[in-house]
């Protein structure tokens, strides 16, 4: 294991944890108003530039305060990462942090007690920090819980990422994800329940324009009118803040566009028939109005791979045989949709859809690997799940892009995910606010 470089330099180290992102390592901080230095070998700024050789990035409480290529001199706490690429802390820009992602059914979790909740929305919380995450944006969990994890992190109470909430999200009576408790219905109560997630701490309001994979709801119909939806909207723009509308049939999109809405979850085009047919209007209309997406593509290639492995176990049920014989044909038209998107100048970005069905929190690379086999250099994937999610967060001034007045959220990887997205896997260091938490050199 290596430790540091310059000569003269004060050694950082910590126990490796392994590769699954148990939490063996501990934050370790600088002395106070002690500048640290990262000699990074490669370094991926963020911002979508071309990555550079042997960069310096110093740090002072937490923030950046110099990115160049001077080397360290001696006496300078230096962490030596030469050897490695440099990039900013990922982004996980959809995640529902109180469920499992190991297929238990929806509902059936949700029975569970809030504290049980609780404990594995941490879990999951720290199994994202140590694959390299050090943001996440949760669309939805139960009540206060979120707002409540948040606070214990924030207050260090627990270790974990930074988090951007939702807080319950707002579903029509009966809708998806109903269980979390947000059903609403009309336009004064969803200006009401807007305004109470506001109140609560939402950073950003959540809706649930359309059905979804909950049992009982229908993704192939809008959920909420326009006139609901833009009640919302309108609460979260009156303060500065955002909205966001999952939209997986097109008369959804076009509803949430009407609405107003900042943001797309999914963006699916179904229709009443449960066929997906792509329409190049309303997409147009999608990047004509700058709203960002976030396509989560490895959410359904997760569900695919676990049916396949019951079908090939012997275990799966009829419709689940039925379901794997299309799977692969609705995987790659979910593919062809992000690349058309990609194509027109939407701006994409990066969201796994963590806890849903099969999708796990310490496997997040494979939503960036997707949006490579959609289309997207490796950079643009990396830049989805950095900078332009910065932005999309309102956190484009404090994190995202390693530049002088950032924090220091910082990632090291081996191997040059530049030109192998791959290589987002291999996680040998973790920084938040300029302390290391993950070391696995």
């Amino acid at each position: 294991m290596r430790h540091c470089a310059a000569s003269g330099a004060r050694r950082i180290c910590q126990t490796p944890g392994n590769m699954r992102g148990e939490q063996r390592e501990m934050p370790i901080a600088p002395p106070q108003g002690a500048t640290v230095t990262i000699r990074a070998g490669r370094f991926i700024d963020g911002a979508g530039s071309a990555p550079r050789a042997n960069v310096t990035i110093r740090v002072e409480d937490g923030v950046i305060t110099s990115v160049d290529e001077r080397a360290p001199a001696s006496g300078e706490v230096v962490i030596d990462l030469s050897e490695y690429s440099v990039l900013p802390g990922l982004f996980n820009m959809h995640v529902h942090s109180v469920l499992p992602g190991d297929g238990t059914p929806f509902h059936e979790w949700m029975e569970l007690p809030d504290e049980l909740l609780l404990l594995q929305a941490h879990a999951n919380a720290l199994a994202s920090l140590h694959a390299g995450v050090t943001t996440l944006r949760d669309c939805g969990g139960k009540g206060s819980l979120m707002f409540r994890l948040r606070d214990a992190i924030r207050s260090g109470i627990i270790p974990g990422p930074r988090y951007v909430l939702s807080g319950h999200a707002l579903t029509i009576t009966g809708g998806h994800c109903r269980f979390f408790g947000g059903e609403v219905d009309g336009p004064e109560e969803m200006r009401k329940a807007a305004r109470r997630l506001l109140k609560e701490g939402a950073d950003f309001i959540k809706i649930f324009a359309s059905g979804g994979g909950t049992i009982g709801t229908y993704p192939q119909f809008p959920a909420f009118d326009v006139d609901e939806l833009r009640a919302a909207i309108h609460e979260a723009h009156k303060i500065g803040k955002v909205a966001s509308c999952h939209c997986t049939c097109a008369a959804s999109i076009v509803n949430a566009l009407d609405a107003g809405t900042d943001h797309i979850e999914h963006c699916s085009f179904l229709t009443g028939a449960m066929t997906v047919e792509y329409d190049d209007d309303i997409a147009r209309r999608v990047a004509d109005s700058g709203v960002y997406v976030t396509p989560t593509l490895q959410t359904m290639h997760d569900l695919d791979s676990a049916m396949v492995a019951r079908v090939d176990a012997g275990t799966a049920t009829a419709d689940e045989r039925t379901f794997v014989t299309n799977a692969r044909a609705r995987f790659a038209t979910q593919l062809e949709t992000t690349s058309r998107l990609h194509e027109l100048g939407v701006p994409l970005v990066a969201g796994s859809d963590a806890g849903w069905r099969h999708t796990r929190f310490d496997n997040f690379s494979r939503e960036l690997a997707h949006l490579v086999d959609a289309g997207m250099t490796p950079l643009d994937a990396i830049h989805a799940a950095t900078g332009r999610a910065a932005d999309a967060c309102q956190l484009g001034s404090v994190v995202g892009r390693l530049e002088p007045g950032k924090r220091a959220d910082i990632l090291a990887v081996q191997g040059d995910p530049s030109t192998d997205i791959a290589a987002l896997t291999a996680v040998a260091m973790v920084l938040q606010d300029g302390r290391v938490v993950v070391d696995r050199r």
